[in-house]
């Protein structure tokens, strides 16, 4: 979208009264320096710029001033979380709350998020990913069989209308959501189970704006017989699930990567201490991680150094479930990792907990939150301008 035309009066076109009124809500600098400026300037503060003329109103979202004020939006890695009062099982009850990485390594009970500034979650949708401000949430039919998208910006309080919808067989899809950078396009991919028995998936991908889903080919020797993560992860270009290759005896867990770009997948090793038992992969400081639990008898923590190479899976931690305060049938998650390598993990229960392992010098805290429902959905939320519809 281009920069709006002023008149020659240095009034926006908006007519309703020209003279100082129109002149005074139209800036007199050139526009490149407006955008240099308006690049370091707060979502919140601009959205009220808005308000000011139709100049403002269309100039806030210059693709321009967009993509540099992305660029130059705080890199703190902030945790991105629903939250809500426990017995309040309305969907209208929950809230998206956003909470700095150090202040939550500094002071865990900070998560409780009783800032005031939560946002209302959409009614009967679920949250996919994250990528760039921007939330992908997913709604499915009663029946289970039909699946629907819209995305979502939270700092701006802009969203799409739905997607088309999405046939799903067997009541389930595997998705995630990213950001193509070579076409500058947001993607969700969608594994669907066809035929369980036969380990039949269809492999679709949206793309933001257009009135369809598309089919990704595939090929079967190489394509995993069941998606064992719900949600993916996004890194680096492209879309990552926990999944199995193979069958019988001869299947392994492995990573399979979508590339966004090519549209095209492969699949990595995991560590190979990594067997039977619940996986889940991550993103924190930039790098895949995975977190894994051996029979419910320990949790073990692995970063990929080296974004593709087996080799560089580096154990972080691996910590017997004896430690830990909570029973053995549940599944804490990694919330955020220091730089040093000590973690946060959520464990969700009748009292939610968090728990704060630190590695160097082999200590484990335990910290409640009462009264509290909370839900992890993001550790790269960044707020930005990137609205979830196109603007031709």
């Amino acid at each position: 979208m281009a920069s709006p035309k002023r008149g020659r009066d240095g009034s926006d076109g908006a007519g309703g009264g020209a003279g100082v009124a129109a002149t005074s809500a139209t800036p007199t600098m050139p526009d490149d320096l407006m955008i240099e400026i308006l690049s370091r300037v707060p979502v919140k503060a601009l959205m009220r710029f808005r308000c000011v003329s139709k100049y403002w109103n269309f100039f806030v979202f210059d693709p321009n001033l967009v993509k540099l004020h992305l660029e130059r939006s705080p890199r703190d890695n902030p945790i991105l979380y629903t939250l809500s009062e426990y017995g309040e099982y309305d969907d209208d009850a929950h809230y998206l709350h956003q909470s700095s990485t150090q202040s939550l390594l500094e002071n865990p009970n900070s998560v409780v998020g009783n800032d005031g500034d939560g946002i209302p979650v959409f009614v009967n949708y679920d949250i996919v990913g994250v990528c760039n401000g921007l939330v992908c949430l997913s709604r499915i039919h009663t029946n289970l069989d039909e699946i629907w998208v819209r995305f979502w910006n939270p700092a701006t309080r802009l969203s799409s209308d739905e997607s088309p919808s999405c046939y799903i067989e067997c009541g389930c899809a595997n998705m995630a959501f990213g950001h193509d950078a070579l076409t500058d396009t947001y993607k969700v991919v969608a594994a669907v189970m066809n035929d369980p028995k036969c380990h039949d998936i269809e492999l679709i991908v949206h793309d933001l704006g257009d009135d369809c889903w598309r089919e990704i080919p595939i090929t079967e020797a190489d394509f995993p017989s069941e998606f064992r993560q719900t949600k993916g992860v996004f890194l680096n270009g492209t879309l990552n699930w926990v999944t199995v290759l193979g069958t019988g005896n001869s299947k392994s867990l492995v990573d399979f990567c979508f590339d966004l770009a090519t549209e095209t997948y492969t699949c990595f090793k995991l560590p190979n201490d990594v067997g039977e038992g619940f996986s889940e992969l991550g993103a924190f400081g930039g790098c895949l991680c995975l977190s894994h639990i051996y029979h419910r008898e320990s949790f073990a923590f692995w970063q990929m150094k080296e974004f593709g190479v087996h080799q560089s899976w580096t154990l972080l931690m691996n910590i017997s479930y004896n430690y830990f305060e909570f029973p053995r049938y549940l599944i804490p998650r990694p919330l955020c990792l220091s730089e040093d390598g000590n973690i946060l993990i959520l464990v969700c229960h009748a009292e939610y907990q968090l728990v704060w392992c630190n590695r160097r010098q082999c200590q484990i805290e335990h910290f409640e939150i009462p009264h509290k429902w909370i839900s992890l959905k993001s550790t790269d939320y960044v707020q930005s301008l990137v609205l979830p519809y196109p603007t031709t």
